[in-house]
């Protein structure tokens, strides 16, 4: 499907090329445009010909180009005007019949008109043509995305817009939002996100990394994608850095904004289904009530009573507004976005139980692909993303200036999950597995994420070779799960009467075949209560020194200095099983929910206080880290230039949890130092041409829930997760070159590679839970736990391309990687369990990555259209314990479309449609699945006898459409 579309996009682009060229055969008059001091080329600029009464106007495109096709022949006057430059000379050009007459003009700017030259020069920030410049420049590897490519793009978060990003791809959420990036095949662990240059923390309850869709992508000024490190960067980012640069105050008054609606097309076949927060309470009973057993009654039944209905329209909208006082000194800007949206999702999914690998080579199908039970879920999710932004800046005089930046986000998600909970009997009926009970979960809960952070730095320079730097940042993140409830009803089914009939498979060689079902009452099973939160703090601060020096004739600059930050992190968790009450030996009959009676009885009275007080997902950790850095930049020659220098960080950890003193791991105090050296080398070919080399050590620490001894069983995951306090970090060398070219001012070509061997890697991997006393073979309850599988290595080839024909362009960027680790297995060898080696692919590494973009752009009508496609190959989800049964996720083609018109002066309309293919969230065991896909016996939702489907889900198609306005 994605070779077809690509080859579809490129056909039709080599179709509008052919005719263009064609039709220049005709008497044509066309050139540049381009600044005579910068040779840039001046976008929107009008050029005007005339031969008396003849008149014809045109605006420069994208390439720097102009033209007038089949104009009647004969001599012209041409002249060109742009606001901030001199009018030119009328040049006489003439339009010979069946020719091209090319005429090349430079522009000088208009020294009279500074105020409109600063308007320019500030507007430039946010424009493609600064992306451009920033990827020239930078002394890293980098990607820059543009706000003014976010504005066009289809996307209205941060973590989709990064999806289109060359060597990035994303995993995804309930809602089908991109939500985490993993770079150059790196799992999202070895990522790190900042604001303004600045580390944050993550309201994630498991994980350091930040979920990137809870930012709105109209508070992001640009997007920086660091995939290399210099001394003064941190060093625990060894797939890359998402730096999001957050808007600025402008250089003139400045208001613009937005209002945007929108419908998902999955609620155009089912309804929305909602329930009633007001009732939830923020704290658990045990909290309300330290130490007292709770009674029923502390927990209202009614926010688990839902209502089913077709939602509203979504709505999204946003407001800038910024400008400079006191002679510009003085900088101010404010900003604010509002989403409230209404999501979903249809997912089934099925859970791994038996779990040893068959012998190698053995084509019959294995035991794990005969599952007990089944999943059909349908998700209806109201989400309310808030973000605002604050910058204040000001400049004392041209050496010293002060800036104070305060960004808040959060992201509310109201949940209703149905689940029919399918435990399969020995029989088969109509076709299918035969159920043995029904289970019917109806799940509510309040997913609160918020971000704070408040940042002050200043820029000083002392002298002509001496200058420093420093930032003081204060940031919080939270995440709330307040009364996560699911209510339980269960009924049996057993068949009528039965016939033995023959499968033709050899696990199995016959079936019981069902004429009829019938079913027993339904019954109120134990309900779930769960309360948890954390909150995670960071107190930072940085110093950069730099000097200015000259050596053997060449310039140098040395830099120095050091980063401290203290992060607490603290995690509460309580969670309460209702038994439900029985009655004369017999389980209560399902009426309502209100109906349903819960006790605490017996030695069940001991669930009454909740699992706070031995769980050790509850814990206070503490993590100090230290980074010093020596680096000198220094220029080789006028083309040459390199940067190298040594950063040393020390690590300090401890952490408190609730377990008994007596349980290994309860507390725990972890210190190491890491010196990590690193060179960048860049050559520049010619002025638009440059190769780039650079090589830098990196780390990983493990994070905090992947230390603690704990089983954690969040509601939302189909396994739980259990820590090991044994984990050591991970060490990585990384290896890099590229060639960059960038022919005009959004035209760009980059071709590189990169290597990185990685020591004691960190992967989840799914098997039986220590702590609970799993069997040796892995039977019974499943969990991810984290684990050092060695080393290994990760390689791979980069492409990105960008060219604009006149007003239609094309963007391309394919990234190939490949990864190898090889760990033990278990497997059945003549019926024993042993333990093998298997080579595989790190967790979460895809080979394939490609986005293909058809753009259209026309400034003279204001009119901006893009088709997106993306593909990412096949990438392993979670790396089991057991021979030939990880979880892979399938391939995935995203198709994505927007366009935009500018109204007047002041406003413009959008459209956007997001998975026009409706591309489902698959994933598989690769194993023999004859059996399962088809016969009498077959299970639901299997694709292809190739492989077994564990989980599929879709999202559907979404639409927006709005009004911006800038004054």
């Amino acid at each position: 499907m994605a070779t077809s579309i690509q080859f579809k996009c490129s056909f039709l682009l080599l179709f509008l090329l052919a005719a263009f060229c064609f039709s220049a055969s005709a008497q044509t008059i066309k050139g540049n445009v381009a600044d005579a001091k910068t040779s840039e080329t001046l976008i929107g600029a009008t050029v005007h010909i005339e031969n008396g009464s003849t008149v014809f106007n045109t605006t420069v495109k994208l390439d720097g180009s102009y033209d007038f096709k089949n104009i009647p022949a004969g001599t012209y006057n041409l002249r060109v005007s742009f606001v901030g430059y001199k009018t030119t000379k009328e040049y006489a050009v003439e339009a010979i019949k069946g020719h091209v007459s090319v005429l090349n003009v430079v522009m000088l700017d208009n020294s009279t008109a500074l105020n409109e030259v600063a308007v320019i020069e500030y507007a430039s920030k946010e424009s493609d043509r600064s992306a451009r410049n920033d990827e020239k420049n930078s002394n890293n590897t980098i990607n820059t995305v543009s706000a003014q490519a976010i504005a066009i793009s289809p996307d209205v978060l941060v973590s989709n817009v990064l999806a289109r990003v060359s060597g990035i791809s994303v995993d995804r959420s309930s809602t089908g939002d991109a939500s985490h990036v993993i770079i150059r095949g790196m799992d999202k662990q070895y990522n790190t996100t900042l604001i303004n240059g600045i580390k944050i923390p993550s309201p994630d309850s498991k994980n350091r990394y930040i979920p990137l869709d809870i930012f709105p992508a109209g508070l992001v000024d640009r997007i920086e994608v660091y995939k290399t490190l210099t001394p003064d960067m941190e060093g625990d980012a060894s797939g890359g850095v998402v730096n999001l640069i957050m808007k600025t105050a402008p250089d003139h008054l400045k208001v613009d904004g937005e209002f945007g609606t929108g419908y998902s097309q999955l609620f155009f076949d089912r309804p929305f289904e909602s329930f009633d927060r007001s009732t939830v309470n923020s704290k658990s009973p045990a909290e309300i009530n330290p130490g007292v057993a709770a009674a029923p009654s502390a927990f209202p039944y009614q926010n688990l009573l839902t209502k089913s209905n077709n939602p509203p329209p979504n709505i999204n909208g946003s407001l800038t507004i910024g400008n400079r006082f006191l002679n510009n000194k003085l900088g101010v800007l404010f900003s604010g976005s509002y989403q409230n949206l209404y999501l979903g999702q249809n997912s089934f999914a099925v859970l791994q139980t038996n779990t040893v690998g068959p012998p190698i080579g053995n084509s019959q199908q294995n035991q794990e692909t005969a599952f007990q039970d089944t999943y059909n879920r349908q998700y209806s999710t109201q989400q309310q993303r808030i973000g605002t932004i604050a910058s204040i800046d000001y400049k004392f005089d041209p050496n010293n200036t002060i800036n104070l930046y305060a960004t808040y986000v959060a992201l509310n998600e109201y949940r209703v999950r149905q689940t029919t909970d399918d435990t399969y009997g020995g029989y088969t009926y109509q076709g299918y597995r035969g159920t043995f009970s029904v289970d019917n979960l109806t799940e509510t809960r309040s997913d609160l994420q918020d971000i704070l952070n408040l940042t002050l730095n200043g820029k000083h320079k002392i002298s002509d070779p001496f200058s420093f730097d420093w930032t003081v940042a204060d940031s919080k993140a939270e995440h709330k799960m307040p009364d996560d409830a699911e209510f339980d009803t269960k009924y049996g089914t057993s068949p009528t009467s039965t016939t033995s009939v023959a499968t033709g498979n050899p696990d199995e060689p016959s079936v019981s075949v069902a004429q009829g079902i019938t079913t027993s009452p339904t019954y109120v099973e134990n309900e779930s209560r769960i309360w948890s939160h954390n909150t995670d703090k960071d107190l930072s601060g940085y110093l950069n020194l730099h000097y200015n020096a000259t050596i053997f004739g060449r310039k140098a600059t040395f830099s120095a200095g050091g980063m401290y930050r203290h992060k607490t992190r603290d995690n509460y968790y309580n969670s309460y099983s209702l038994p439900n009450t029985v009655i004369d030996g017999t389980n209560e009959v399902y009426t309502t929910i209100p109906a349903a009676k819960f006790i605490f009885l017996g030695s069940d009275s001991l669930k009454a206080k909740g699992s706070y007080a031995t769980d050790a997902n509850d814990y206070t950790f503490t993590e100090n880290v230290l980074g010093l850095y020596g680096m000198v930049k220094y220029y080789i020659s006028d083309r040459l230039y390199v940067i190298a220098g040594l950063r040393g960080e020390n690590t300090h950890q401890n952490y408190v949890t609730n377990l008994p003193v007596y349980f290994p791991g309860k507390t725990g105090t972890i210190t190491y130092t890491d010196y990590l050296p690193s060179v960048n080398i860049k050559y520049d070919l010619t002025s638009n041409q440059a190769l780039r080399a650079s090589y830098f050590k990196s780390i990983l620490r493990p994070t905090f829930e992947q230390l603690i001894p704990a089983v954690n069983t969040t509601a939302d995951e189909n396994y739980g997760s259990e820590g090991s306090p044994y984990l050591q970090h991970t060490v990585i060398d990384n290896y890099d070159l590229r060639y960059e070219f960038f022919p005009g001012v959004f035209d760009e070509f980059m071709v590189g590679g990169f290597f990185k061997y990685l020591i004691n890697p960190i992967e989840n991997e799914l098997q039986g839970g220590a702590a609970l006393g799993a069997t040796s073979s892995g039977g019974g309850a499943k969990y991810y736990i984290p684990n050092n599988f060695g080393n290994a290595h990760n390689y791979g080839l980069e492409l990105n391309a960008r060219k604009f024909f006149g007003n239609i362009g094309a963007e391309i960027n394919y990234t190939y990687t490949d990864s190898k680790i090889t760990t033990l297995k278990s497997i059945d060898i003549n019926q024993e369990v042993t333990y093998v080696d298997q080579t595989r692919p790190l967790q979460g590494q895809a080979a394939n990555i490609g986005n293909a973009s058809l753009l259209y752009k026309d400034q003279r009508i204001g009119l901006d259209a893009q088709l997106s496609l993306s593909y990412v190959g096949e990438r392993i989800q979670a790396v089991s314990n057991y021979y030939n049964l990880d979880t892979w996720e399938r391939p995935s083609t995203y198709l994505d479309f927007s366009v935009q018109k500018k109204i007047g002066p002041h406003f413009i309309i959008y459209a956007k449609a997001n998975n026009l293919l409706n591309t489902p969230y698959e994933l598989i065991i690769k194993q023999n699945n004859t059996y399962n896909y088809s016969g009498l016996a077959k299970y639901p939702h299997q694709e292809s006898p190739n492989y077994t489907t564990v989980e599929y889900d879709q999202f559907y198609a979404r639409y927006n459409l709005g009004v911006k306005y800038n004054f």
